[in-house]
């Protein structure tokens, strides 16, 4: 999720000029992060702030590889910067682990502070549309008295209408109510991006809730399904609210386990890992198969010969869909 946010950041002051060079840096310090190389990743996030020294969501970026360099006062001074430029990424603040060595400095604490207040305000504002939203719905012909629900969530760009074109099948096969919000964060390419954690978790249980009342679903038989930057909402709130899913199939996911909090004893619910053979990030997948089975969680991964990062399509794709959720079920 780094690499969304970033470049969301840079996205509403980047010129055509920088555009290349930009998109190079954020490249690089996502590969320094993701291999765990924090002092090549300061050295980027330090030529980004110096051509974009008012974004807050790159002075956080930076106090968080000055704090995974044991530089403690610098990466106060640059989130401190981020909080007062606005920084609202509370999940980010409270849990990632490349600011575990700061929780217990006071000036960490009074920062914290004053994002969770910046981030209570946005929240409270995005909560008044959201609660307007009608999400995208589909209700097969034949359903049961309380049947059973795929609640998915689309990529950046997306909108909810591309996933339920993808899962409309699978959902009548399985005899399963569909339905898919839009993000409703605009995106710089068009669509909507699940820009903060908080949002979209808060959206995900109002669409949960919104469904049990409206269709009577059974609260024991929600499956979570999610693509790109849904996939990661899916994995984060797969491991952070297990209690709610019946299953979860992240679809071409980026697996970063920093961005989770759940304990390695709690059970988690069924994870279906689905991407291409070809997706940039399907590697991160093996990560996430062996942490969800330490705690002998059930997980399986499968990847897509010939594919890249997409949507599965056609009657293939359907194919595989009901063959997740088949799976997920099997596991009860």
């Amino acid at each position: 999720m780094r690499t969304v946010l970033a470049i969301l950041a840079i996205a509403l002051t980047i010129t055509t000029a920088h555009a290349q060079t930009d998109n190079q840096l954020i490249n690089r310090y996502d590969k320094s992060v993701t291999a765990q190389s924090y002092k090549a990743a300061l050295i980027t996030a330090q030529k980004i702030i110096e051509r974009y020294p008012e974004s807050a969501t790159w002075n956080f970026n930076l106090g968080s590889m000055h704090a995974r360099n044991n530089n403690t006062d610098q990466a106060i001074e640059a989130l401190q910067k981020s909080a007062d430029l606005g920084y609202t990424g509370v999940r980010s603040f409270e849990q990632s682990e490349d600011l575990d060595s700061l929780r217990q400095d006071k000036r960490f604490i009074k920062t914290l502070k004053n994002v969770q207040q910046n981030a209570a305000k946005r929240l409270n504002e995005f909560t008044k549309e959201a609660n307007a939203h009608k999400p995208k719905t589909h209700i097969p012909k034949t359903i049961t008295d309380s049947p059973p629900l795929i609640l998915a969530l689309h990529g950046t760009g997306m909108r909810g209408t591309d996933m339920i074109k993808a899962l409309k099948d699978t959902a009548d096969e399985l005899n399963m109510i569909l339905i898919a919000p839009d993000a409703l964060r605009p995106a710089a390419s068009g669509g909507f991006s699940w820009t903060y954690r908080d949002e979209s978790e808060w959206m995900v249980n109002h669409i949960i809730q919104q469904a049990i009342e409206k269709h009577n679903i059974d609260p024991t038989q929600i499956y979570l399904v999610g693509f790109s930057q849904g996939a990661n909402i899916a994995l984060i709130m797969g491991q952070t609210s297990p209690d709610l899913f019946a299953g979860v199939i992240p679809i071409c996911g980026h697996y970063e386990p920093q961005n989770a909090s759940a304990e390695e004893s709690t059970t988690l619910p069924p994870f279906y890992l689905m991407t291409g053979v070809r997706d940039p990030w399907k590697k991160t997948y093996a990560k996430a198969k062996r942490d969800f089975s330490k705690n002998e969680s059930p997980v399986q991964v499968k990847m897509l010969a010939g594919k890249g990062h997409e949507l599965p399509a056609g009657k293939s794709g359907t194919k595989e869909l009901v063959k997740a959720i088949k799976w997920c079920k099997s596991q009860d």
